[in-house]
């Protein structure tokens, strides 16, 4: 684990998958022991995976970014903002916060004084 580092994609559709794994797992195998299930049950059991999967379809017909981890979004805004500024574009695995926030503001022409 030390060597590998640990993962971590936090996107949109983050919570509607715990909320299957919570809801819909459990009542799926409630499904199974029961012998005649109720409707109930089964609509319980498919509505989370119904709504992950629209869910999904929707952003990826109209929202890409939000399928994204929420440090590669981050990553994307840190860079549209520099290329904003008019600084030549970077590497994207150079980019560090901290070097970000540290970075020192132009100076204005004429010494950086207004009068």
């Amino acid at each position: 684990m030390e060597a590998g580092g640990r993962l971590r994609v936090r996107s949109a559709l983050n919570p509607i998958l715990w909320l299957c794994g919570i809801i819909s797992a459990p009542a799926i195998i409630s499904c199974a022991v029961i012998g005649q299930p109720p409707t109930w049950l089964i609509v319980l059991a498919g509505a989370p995976i119904g709504t992950a999967i629209i869910g999904f379809l929707f952003l990826l017909l109209f929202d890409r970014d939000k399928l994204q981890s929420e440090e590669y979004q981050i990553k994307k805004l840190q860079l549209e903002i520099i290329e904003e500024k008019g600084k030549p574009p970077i590497d994207v695995s150079a980019i560090d916060i901290q070097t970000l926030e540290a970075e020192p503001l132009p100076l204005l022409e004429g010494g950086g004084t207004e009068e």
